[in-house]
């Protein structure tokens, strides 16, 4: 039986527009003199793994186990700012998907796996974390030697990529496609065959890709070995790139990315491992395979590598860890995917521990070590948020800052780095990019206390905030006070969390809206009220509806993430009246509501009608339901 065509699935999913969203704004990705850059300015890819989209699951793993959400949330406040999604084709065919516990993810009841894809994605984009889609199995069960089986073809795979590359092209953080995983035994590089070349049919797909999305970048791996312009030194599948020194990939140079894959002896026993000389031995191999691009000035980005690190497996495998980030900073290969973020990768295991929320502090430690070094292009001791000279100061990004001298300072917010309101709570600022006229930074906030606390703490801003995750902030004018979110606002004993935020320099701070508009309320007395229209007038409550119960209810809805094909809402519904009320709520909206979580919903046109639950349908007075939502199809 042929594969439902994403041609239909793109018309099942075509609806209109939501209630007045804050539009989607691409971004341009670009290599520039090695580096990536993201509308100009040079970011970093510190990324990892999330699979389960390619298995016949067909939904990112872990979703028995906890909220999709809250999941993505922890991948950025771990550090990582990059996700590879692996993903089959038949998980675009919006299929039935397994493995979830909807009773921890209620809104994605009775969703298609392309449909979970869509809130997943758009999740990870609001959070700022880069999206790079990997096809990585044609049939969603095994890794396949070429990008075409004879079940699946190539142009049914260039038809999948294109899908892909529209799809998603609205999400500021979609950042690339890696076209095929792992090209292996019958794949090739600079034979002339067309069959099984991989950089002919690499060049093939990136020019169709680029045809439909110019923004993106492409992201090539390697082969295994190779019968011309190759050694025999037991590559690892998608690790060769030898060949590119004979027949480059004609890819234009300011989009290709080159991605190999290499791991260590948790997962395959290489001559190489039992070497006397390991893993002393290991950079001329390194170099052999893929390290001397970087040393051409071209963009190296290793869409996997990873092990146990001494949680099982091969004790070498700390070793062979510990090199590898050594030599990605001795190359500068800056920007990478660590494999993985699950704990069910049977050879390598995860980022997180089995219980899906315990992350293994010695792995992100090592890769730390990158990331300190990358995130800025000075000395470790510059730029590290630490006050290195004593001076009661601590740095930010300076090229030309030492060790003994914090150049380009602010005042930390009070002393000791403690927050002013007394809790204890510590905070140092990281910065991970700067581009001049602005930069990234992440805020490391830890409990030194003896007890649990909820923390807040301030900090110095040089510039106006343009992105923030993982906390809430107030702007105090130069400074911001900032508290936690739902899930890390309260820190343990020696405890510690992240939160993240870009700024630009030099900009003029946006001006807050007329007090009467956005607020939710009826402002002029006509019975109805706004929502948050960013024109609407003082006198004049505009994208309004009428608010049911004979006025006594007052709802305001909020898009949470857009991702082009659809979007998802918060809706909050407050009791304005002075007796307890049953409560239900109709909103105009555009689209058809596909899911609803926490209330029962019925759609007549563009009208949603939602009524509370046996746990949330009653609101006091003055009581604000606040976990209502919904998500819709264009």
């Amino acid at each position: 039986m042929p594969r439902l065509t994403h041609v239909l699935a793109t018309r099942l999913f075509a609806t209109a527009l939501v209630l007045a969203p804050l539009p989607a704004l691409a971004a341009t990705y670009e290599v520039v003199d090695g580096r990536i850059h993201r509308d100009g300015a040079p970011i970093n890819l510190f990324g990892v793994n999330w699979f389960g989209a390619e298995t016949l699951d067909h939904v990112p793993h872990g979703l028995w186990a906890r909220h999709y959400r809250s999941m993505i949330e922890q991948i950025r406040q771990t550090g990582f700012n990059a996700v590879r999604v692996p993903i089959c084709p038949i998980t675009l065919d919006n299929v039935t998907p397994s493995s979830i516990d909807y009773s921890k993810n209620p809104e994605l009841q009775g969703l298609g796996s392309l449909a979970i894809l869509d809130r997943v994605l758009a999740k990870m984009d609001q959070q700022g974390l880069y999206i790079l889609l990997d096809h990585h199995r044609p049939d969603c069960r095994a890794i396949s030697e070429l990008w075409y089986t004879d079940d699946y073809s190539e142009q049914e795979w260039i038809s999948d990529l294109r899908f892909l590359a529209d799809r998603y092209r609205k999400l500021e953080h979609f950042v690339g496609i890696d076209l095929k995983n792992e090209p292996h035994g019958a794949a090739t590089w600079g034979t002339g065959n067309l069959a099984t070349d991989w950089n002919l049919a690499a060049e093939r797909a990136a020019e169709a890709v680029l045809e439909i999305n110019p923004d993106l970048l492409i992201f090539v791996q390697g082969v295994g070995d190779n019968p011309v312009c190759s050694s025999n030194s037991n590559h690892w599948w998608g690790g060769n790139l030898e060949p590119q020194a004979c027949a480059p990939v004609a890819i234009p140079e300011e989009k290709l990315v080159f991605s190999p894959h290499v791991y260590g002896p948790d997962v395959f026993a290489q001559p190489y491992f039992n070497d006397p000389s390991f893993p002393a031995n290991m950079p001329a191999i390194w170099d052999q395979h893929f390290g001397f691009l970087a040393d051409q000035g071209r963009i190296l980005a290793p869409g996997e590598f990873g092990g146990r690190y001494g949680h099982g497996g091969d004790p070498a495998d700390i070793a062979w860890q510990d090199a590898l980030v050594d030599y990605f900073i001795d190359k500068r290969i800056c920007d990478f995917f660590y494999w993985s973020w699950n704990p069910n990768s049977g050879d390598t295991g995860g980022i997180l521990q089995d219980d899906w929320h315990s992350v293994w502090t010695d792995k992100l430690d090592n890769l730390g070590r990158l990331t300190a070094a990358c995130g800025l292009d000075v000395a470790p001791a510059c730029s590290d948020g630490l006050d290195n000279d004593g001076d009661a100061l601590t740095d930010m990004d300076d090229p030309g800052c030492t060790s003994a001298d914090d150049a380009s300072e602010y005042n930390a917010p009070n002393d000791d780095d403690e927050d002013p309101s007394g809790d204890g709570a510590e905070v140092e600022l990281v910065i991970q990019n700067d581009w001049g006229t602005g930069y990234c930074a992440d805020g490391i906030v830890t409990n030194p206390t003896a007890q649990r606390l909820t923390w807040q703490v301030q900090i110095e801003v040089d510039g106006v905030i343009r992105d923030f995750w993982n906390g809430r902030y107030n702007d105090l004018g130069g400074q911001i006070a900032v508290t936690g979110v739902d899930w890390n606002a309260q820190l343990a004993a020696g405890e510690r969390t992240r939160f993240g935020f870009c700024a630009e320099r030099g900009a003029t701070p946006p001006p807050p809206p007329p007090a009467a508009c956005g607020d939710g309320e009826d402002n002029d007395g006509d019975g109805l009220i706004d929502l948050a229209d960013p024109g609407c007038e003082n006198s004049v409550d505009d994208d309004e509806y009428d608010p049911p119960n004979g006025g006594s209810l007052r709802a305001a809805l909020s898009i949470q993430s857009d991702w082009g094909a659809g979007y998802c809402a918060d809706v909050l519904i407050r009791n304005q009246s002075a007796q307890t009320l049953d409560w239900s709520v109709q909103l105009n909206i555009e689209g058809v509501a596909d899911s609803v979580w926490n209330a029962t919903a019925e759609q007549q046109g563009n009208v949603l009608s939602l009524e509370g639950v046996s746990w949330n349908n009653l609101a006091a007075p003055g009581e604000t339901v606040e976990s209502v939502g919904f998500c819709a199809q264009r």
